[in-house]
């Protein structure tokens, strides 16, 4: 055989070789792969600190949340709850002005002002579930496929809630204080009560 074409099917040989054994992948599944755990905290302190704010913002009022299931569900829960999961539990943000009636060893019991008084609790201290990165609508299940990260998010922001949010504000209040609060709490579609609403306390500002 032309030594010429011993080279040139030498060359191409290597050329398969090496081509096989590189491959490309983003620097961010590297950084994945090489941990082994998705950065919980990191990413919830950034959602924390810069987008959660402008969420609460946006938070619905007790009465215009009211009003607004009263007249037409369907509409209202597609406007102002949100969910990952399908199924009848929806998830929102409210804000409301509320009086206090009692602070208890794990809630404080509390009256909404609406059109109709809500009796209502914030809770604090077993603070589980997934009302707030739910109600917050800023995660997307498609972004995170991996049910276990998702899980991670809801605990670490609640540890947020009992370990920052509640001592800021619960060792200060006292029966009769007029408080501003903002938070998260989750509504069944199928049974709306209004009566006896869980909130996870997100903001509270004591008034008077």
């Amino acid at each position: 055989m032309n030594k010429w074409i011993r080279y040139g099917l030498l060359v191409l040989v290597i050329a398969l070789l090496g081509y096989n054994s590189i491959y490309i992948k983003k620097l961010s599944d590297i950084k994945q792969d090489t941990s082994g755990k998705f950065g919980v905290k990191a990413f919830v302190q950034k959602l924390w600190k810069e987008k959660l704010p402008a969420k609460l913002q946006t938070a619905v009022t007790i009465d215009t949340l009211q009003t607004a299931i009263q007249s037409n569900p369907a509409t209202a829960f597609e406007k102002y709850t949100h969910a990952l999961a399908l199924g009848n539990y929806r998830y929102a943000l409210i804000k409301t002005i509320a009086i206090v009636n009692a602070v208890n060893e794990d809630n404080v019991a509390i009256t909404l002002s609406a059109a109709t008084p809500v009796k209502a609790t914030l809770v604090t201290e077993f603070v589980y579930g997934n009302a707030l990165r739910d109600a917050s609508g800023l995660i997307s299940l498609k972004d995170f496929p991996n049910t276990t990260d998702l899980n991670s998010i809801s605990e670490e922001l609640n540890k947020i809630i009992r370990q920052q949010v509640v001592p800021s504000f619960k060792s200060s209040l006292q029966p009769g204080n007029k408080i501003e609060c903002i938070g998260a709490v989750q509504l069944n579609k199928e049974h709306i009560h209004f009566n006896d609403l869980e909130i996870i306390p997100v903001s509270v500002k004591v008034i008077s």
